[in-house]
């Protein structure tokens, strides 16, 4: 493998050194030189620790798939359990592998694993003998119901083939149908969401990946060929957000501080090189390579937004969050009266917060919430004092009338809107706050000063 022969000396080539051999490895890359494969998960061992969690996370969910090498398997197991997750949830081993598997997985991992392949009962011969013969019927396991499975679509897009999956639930299907976007500039996806059923075996949330096929010789468009994983339902605890990955933040905070800036530094050169492509700043671009650049781009920014999210989880926790006379929200709100209509109950209300982290927690919070009102719909953000509490109400948007706390904070409730809700809970719930929903507003609690 070229990658190993790379100089990787500064954190960030580290990094991307790590991404490549883990992809070269998954694809069975050193099958034919077991020495060159032992060196790559050596390699993979030694500098997996300076990989960002996001970035180990990122490449489980990229090359989940039934069959990987048990070595690799192996690494991530090590790893914390929400890390390896979308790996043992689709990976197919004999009981002997999940055993070797169980041997190397972290505690919280192993639970996991327990969970989804419960180890072999102990032989019939040291057990008692005092059950029995017929179990009774509601302690019988459901039948396992699908997971994964592979599909291949012709030109056209309808599915034609498929293994893994009962031929009447998926062939037929047409994907330029739900992705014509994609499917007609012949780009490859990754975890799309789309759904099977409502109802019954193939109910639930299901993720497809495809990549683009074309015949050998002519080069003509084949269609596309792809696997779809079943994604397991999470059960969220009522308060569920973000206070878990500000818990679990190192002490150091200047390191931790060190490694954002690690983080932020390439990739916002990530984001520039792919405007400057989807801009075609330097010459033209085929229209397949700018929609590519603006894909990078948009989830560039999702991930430096999710890196300044954990930088503000940091300072909220280090307990150093607090300057002075706090931060008066009056005025910030005034900042964000291009989003919301601002109403000012109480102009001298300040917060417990130095005034930077007080407004990046404010604009999260109002940014949700405008994000998902309807084009045209302008929400009132409410800004009172009440005891020793500092109170911000916004309206909620129409689009979201009706919605139970749970649906509001789930995942597919309006956009991005639960997500951005939960984080904001959880950064509130960090300095002694709290986010309540109503019927008819958001609200958010904030100690006062």
């Amino acid at each position: 493998m070229t990658v190993l022969a790379l100089s990787a000396e500064a954190p960030r080539d580290r990094v991307v050194q790590w991404r490549q051999l883990v992809e070269l490895v998954a694809r069975g890359a050193g099958e034919n030189d077991a020495s060159l494969l032992k060196r790559a998960l050596a390699r993979l061992a030694e500098i997996g620790l300076e990989v960002p969690e996001a970035v180990r996370a990122a490449a489980a969910r990229a090359i989940a798939a039934p069959r990987l090498p048990l070595p690799l398997l192996s690494l991530f197991a090590a790893d914390h359990a929400d890390i390896a997750a979308p790996l043992l949830e689709v990976i197919e081993l004999a009981d002997a592998d999940w055993d070797t598997l169980r041997a190397a997985a972290a505690s919280d991992t192993r639970k996991l694993i327990d969970t989804l392949h419960p180890p072999s009962p102990a032989p019939a011969s040291v057990v008692q003998q005092t059950e029995t013969p017929f179990a009774p019927v509601a302690s019988r396991s459901a039948p396992d119901l699908p997971r994964l499975f592979h599909w291949e679509c012709g030109p056209e897009g309808e599915i034609d083939w498929v293994e893994g999956a009962a031929r009447a639930a998926v062939i037929g299907r047409s994907v330029r149908a739900d992705l014509r976007q994609r499917f007609d500039s012949m780009q490859p996806f990754l975890d799309e969401q789309l759904p099977l059923a409502s109802e019954g075996n193939y109910a639930g949330e299901w993720r497809w990946s495809g990549q683009p096929q074309f015949t050998p010789g002519t080069g003509r468009f084949a269609g596309y060929a792809g696997v779809a994983r079943r994604v397991a339902p999470q059960v969220r605890p009522r308060h569920d957000p973000v206070p878990s990955l500000a818990a679990n933040l190192p002490v150091d905070h200047d390191n931790l501080r060190e490694l954002i800036h690690e983080l932020r530094t390439p990739l916002t050169a990530i984001i520039g090189f792919g405007e400057v492509i989807e801009g075609q700043y330097l010459g033209p671009a085929h229209r397949a390579y700018r929609d590519r650049a603006g894909e990078i781009v948009r989830q560039a920014r999702l991930l430096l937004a999710a890196v300044e999210d954990l930088d503000l989880a940091a300072k909220l926790r280090s307990g150093s969050a607090t300057q002075g006379e706090g931060a008066s929200l009056a005025a910030l709100a005034l900042t964000l009266a291009n989003r919301v209509r601002v109403k000012l109950r109480d102009e001298d209300v300040r917060c417990a917060l130095e005034s930077g982290l007080a407004e990046r927690l404010l604009r999260r919070f109002v940014g949700a919430m405008a994000d998902a009102a309807a084009e045209g719909e302008r929400l009132q953000l409410v800004i009172d004092r009440v005891n020793d509490t500092a109170l911000l109400a916004i309206e909620r948007p129409e689009a979201t009338f009706g919605l139970s706390e749970e649906q509001l904070l789930s995942d597919g409730a309006v956009g991005n809107l639960g997500f951005g809700l939960r984080l904001v809970r959880g950064l509130a719930q960090i300095v002694g706050g709290s986010l309540d929903v109503e019927p008819e507003f958001v609200v958010l609690l904030l100690p006062a000063v």
